[in-house]
């Protein structure tokens, strides 16, 4: 990966966590350790001592943990910090208020029952279906218990892992699914992706940032003092100024200069880093070229030139991020930088974010009108 951020360091309280799993249940005590810092960033480690197993049991352990590692990695390049799931041990949850909880994946029906006992009466769904698929979590059945219980609704809202873009364009639709169940079933309410580190965070942020009332730092720090986690502050930001200002996008164009090259590509921009958009080539100006409409927001990406990541010297570069990645940048900015739309989002995305009762009142107006799609 080529964009890692230097987010905010923080510590973290233990998980809770559970025996759950999808195989056929075993005798095992789960203890999640303390948690541990590498470099100052944040790393959660669990430990498993399990009773007797069988052959069969054993290889479908080893098999999860060797995906959790895979996902682990994965998770810790994209999002800047060192950051570790172990599916193999079972759902874990951490209670952030007392009517809030942020968690990983639901894996068996069983785990439907679990919430239910601790006062769940909605289950919110961030996973889409590869995430599901790369852990076998049979989704279907899932849902199928919970609304056979009667007592608790099981809900989806898609949005992509490790994509800061995508949960800034999403949380409007997402926050509007949330907001509604909440305020027709009650009780506690279970947020979850597939480790309950990225994107359930952030939607558990969201939400006590439009509709609760916090300050977004001071919900942050509640946050992360009780679950060591990275939610990513800059597209809740983005998202809330979305709202706020309107979503105008603004034409920018990037270029490549060469001839001897065969293929020019672009990562990051609005598409994350595991996307690649083509560029045009005219061959007269022997120029590779891309027209893109961009919100506002500050923006990193790489050329990738005939297969090989590289920066173009031409354009802005960025300073090396965590892992000393160095990426080129464009910054979208209102045309008229003294209009009170470039007011408000200038305060939104400094240190200090806050809402005023008015802007408050405008986001909620917004999520309840918004169309109601799962």
């Amino acid at each position: 990966m080529n964009c890692l951020q230097n987010l905010p360091r923080s510590s973290g309280l233990p998980l809770r966590s559970f025996t759950g799993n999808s195989r056929k249940p075993f005798s095992t005590v789960v203890s999640l350790g303390m948690t541990k810092f590498a470099d100052q960033r944040r790393s959660i480690v669990a430990q498993v001592v399990s009773g007797p197993e069988s052959t069969t049991e054993k290889d479908e352990t080893e098999k999860d943990a060797g995906k959790s590692d895979t996902y682990s990695n994965d998770m810790t390049a994209a999002m800047g910090a060192v950051l570790t799931y172990r599916h193999e041990l079972g759902m874990n949850y951490t209670f952030i208020l007392p009517d809030l909880i942020v968690g990983s994946c639901l894996q068996t029906p069983e785990d439907v029952d679990k919430l239910r006992s601790i006062g769940v009466k909605t289950i919110f769904c961030l996973q889409q279906n590869p995430d599901l698929e790369y852990f076998g979590v049979d989704i279907s059945a899932i849902r199928e218990y919970a609304n056979k219980c009667g007592d608790i609704e099981h809900l989806r809202a898609e949005i992509r892992d490790f994509d800061a873009f995508d949960l800034r364009l999403r949380l409007p639709a997402v926050m509007s699914i949330l907001t509604k169940a909440i305020n027709r079933n009650g009780g506690v309410t279970y947020i979850h992706c597939t480790a309950g580190l990225g994107r359930a965070p952030a939607v558990a942020l969201t939400h006590m940032f439009w509709v609760q009332g916090y300050k977004l730092n001071e919900a942050f720090n509640l946050l992360v003092s009780k679950r060591s986690c990275c939610p990513k502050l800059t597209a809740i930001k983005s998202a809330t100024a979305d709202i706020l200002t309107g979503h105008k996008k603004t034409p920018v164009t990037l270029t490549w200069h060469g001839v001897k090259c065969t293929t020019v590509e672009i990562s990051g921009l609005d598409i994350g880093w595991g996307q690649r958009i083509p560029l045009e080539f005219d061959a007269e100006r022997g120029l590779w070229t891309l027209h893109r409409e961009l919100p506002e927001g500050h923006y990193e990406y790489k050329y990738i030139v005939d297969g090989v990541w590289t920066c173009n010297e031409f354009e802005p570069i960025a300073s090396p991020n965590i892992d000393g990645h160095v990426n080129n940048f464009v910054e979208v900015l209102d045309d008229n930088s003294d209009s009170t739309r470039a007011a408000v989002r200038k305060r939104l995305s400094g240190d200090d974010s806050h809402l005023t009762s008015n802007e408050r009142l405008i986001i909620s107006q917004f999520l309840e009108a918004y169309p109601d799609v799962e």
